[in-house]
């Protein structure tokens, strides 16, 4: 199901999906657990509506503050506006009237709180709305105690006595749809201290009251205020997860999720009696194809792998053959676990069902491409200039996705601009796709990379040897001496470095890569407004010279207006630093 809402793709319409999410609604602000919304299914868009809120009325008539016209429904505006209702900032989708320049927020306007409650549940005498914020610091509210920063609802006769608007209508004793055999009483935390033997979590959210409960004092069950006002559905009925609707079940059980595939104890469990099916609330309403930023192929979700040994592609455990899994039609054996695909930090939210998938053309560059050394493996050449390109450089794709974000990164060139990685902690003169900070781990055997570490070349030609340099490490049990030829000072075996396999003699890492070992040779860069020029020797198409790099042994020679001059015994640098 499709409808149009105030979205930031305001020409695209947002879809219903009924998935269990904690996000906060984009219409209401309210940040809480979603059971089922409405979303923008467009990479890069993030918002998210609660039903009630996308199935608000275009037109409101009659309103309660404002009789005289009707109200529309408005997109958000760039300036900063109050709702003339309750007096808070209007972040989103608002009703305003074109011709009194009236205002209220989503609630405000499809939900009016109204201005007296005669009877309510909460006290025993009337109740007024009080529009403005209470002036006075940290005023709790009489029924979940927490303060309240925005309009409220106050008794006239008892000395400040107020409610936030939501909490108004709960009872010191509710009756719970999910626990239908006995009422909820509301009691302080702290009450349970000494109760070793009493929940003291939420039985929904998990999360420890501070202040004030509901709870069962028979069955030992406890939710908090949220989770009393704002209850999961008692039944779900969605095609994608099961055939039949499935049931909440409401007690602790532990079980094998249908659609995860892995065991979970769980106290809000969705079952069918009659196909012994069982998930949790985050296996319900799962998408059915999507992207994520582990493979380059779409991957789709199957109730039943049927694939035996497979590992997951995110997390790199096994996914067993008899549960739910996504996996690639093009690529058999690439498969990923159900909650691995759908975590936020690899999937972009977008459902691809019904989308006619694209593919990147792959073109030839005409640059420069990657900055490594040149000399190992397939290379294009020009027979007319000094131009040199890595075969595997020559067919990397315009767009890729990455581990490092959601959506796909685009591979760039900046001519005479050394641009800033933030993953390897260095200037690139190649191509670039910089971003946060990551590392690669391998838990079995507890071994970790950061990406510097990563990506340095496994051999490299150096001018100090005639044999090409191979990278080693030595490993937390490496012992001995060792001295780098370069610079000759001691050498760590525990760390990397590189060695000539037939001449034994060792070179410290950075001694032979420099600090701006992502630049090509005479490459004339602008780093921070000023350029930056490296020159560096070339032996045939190979590259055996490091710029500038203190360690290296070169002697600064000049020091005017911040020009340096760096030589050692074959090459001269220059650098404006």
């Amino acid at each position: 199901m499709e409808r149009n809402s105030g979205c930031n793709n305001r020409n695209k319409p947002t879809r219903s999906n009924s998935m269990f999410i904690e996000r906060k609604c984009d219409g209401c602000q309210v940040r809480e657990m979603m059971y089922g919304s409405y979303y923008c299914n467009e990479a890069r868009c993030n918002w998210r509506f609660h039903k009630d809120c996308a199935e608000s009325p275009l037109e409101i008539n009659h309103h309660p503050s404002h009789l005289e016209h009707p109200l529309l429904l408005t997109n958000p505006e760039n300036s900063i506006t109050l709702c003339d209702f309750c007096g808070q900032y209007i972040l989103s989708t608002y009703y305003t009237c074109h011709t009194c320049e009236f205002k209220v927020d989503l609630i405000c306007g499809a939900k009016p709180s109204p201005s007296v409650i005669r009877h309510p549940v909460s006290h025993d005498h009337s109740l007024v709305f009080l529009k403005k914020r209470i002036e006075e610091d940290k005023v709790p509210c009489e029924v979940c105690k927490e303060s309240i920063g925005g309009p409220s609802y106050s008794c006239l006769e008892c000395n400040k006595v107020y409610f936030h608007l939501d909490c108004v209508h709960l009872s010191k004793e509710v009756d719970h749809p999910c626990h239908s055999s006995h009422s909820l009483k509301i009691l302080p935390s702290e009450s349970f201290i000494d109760d070793d033997d009493a929940q003291k979590i939420c039985h929904f959210c998990l999360v420890q009251p501070e202040k004030v409960l509901y709870h069962c004092s028979i069955c030992n069950f406890t939710l908090c205020i949220g989770c009393t006002k704002r209850p999961p559905p008692l039944v779900v009925d969605d095609a994608k997860t099961h055939t039949h609707p499935l049931t909440l079940f409401s007690s602790k059980i532990t079980f094998t999720s249908k659609v995860a595939g892995i065991e979970i104890s769980s106290y809000k469990s969705y079952i069918c009696l009659k196909c012994d099916f069982a998930v949790t609330g985050s296996c319900v309403g799962l998408p059915r194809i999507i992207n994520i930023n582990r493979h380059d192929h779409r991957i789709a979700f199957t109730h039943h792998l049927g694939q035996k040994g497979a590992k997951c592609g995110v997390c790199r455990k096994n996914v067993s053959q008899y549960y739910g899994a996504y996996s690639c039609s093009l690529c058999p054996e690439y498969v990923v676990h159900s909650r691995c695909a759908t975590d936020f930090e690899v999937w972009n939210g977008v459902e691809l069902e019904g989308k006619p998938e694209t593919s990147e053309d792959i073109v030839p560059f005409k640059v420069m491409a990657c900055a490594s050394p040149i000399g190992f493996g397939p290379v294009y050449s020009c027979q007319e200039c000094l131009f040199f390109l890595h075969e595997k450089c020559a067919h990397l794709p315009m767009k890729k996705n990455l581990v490092f974000r959601t959506t796909p990164y685009k591979l760039e060139y900046h001519q005479g601009k050394a641009v800033y990685c933030y993953l390897c902690d260095m200037y690139s003169g190649g191509f670039t796709i910089p971003d946060g900070y990551y590392m690669l781990t391998c838990s079995d055997c507890d071994f970790d990379l950061c990406l510097y570490c990563a990506t340095l070349p496994e051999k490299i030609w150096h001018i100090s040897d005639e044999h090409p340099l191979t990278l080693y490490y030595g490993g937390k049990e490496a012992t001995g001496k060792n001295w780098c030829e370069v610079c000759e000072m001691e050498l760590d075996p525990s760390k990397w470095f590189f060695t000539c396999s037939d001449c034994g003699v060792t070179f410290h890492v950075g001694c032979v890569l420099g600090d701006f070992s992502r630049l090509t040779p005479n490459y004339i860069a602008t780093i921070d407004a000023r350029p930056l020029s490296s020159y560096r020797s070339m032996t045939n198409i190979v590259d055996t010279f490091a710029p500038v790099h203190v360690y290296c042994g070169l002697v600064e020679l000049v020091w005017e207006n911040n020009v340096r001059l760096f030589s050692s015994e074959k090459r001269w640098l220059v650098g404006y630093l």
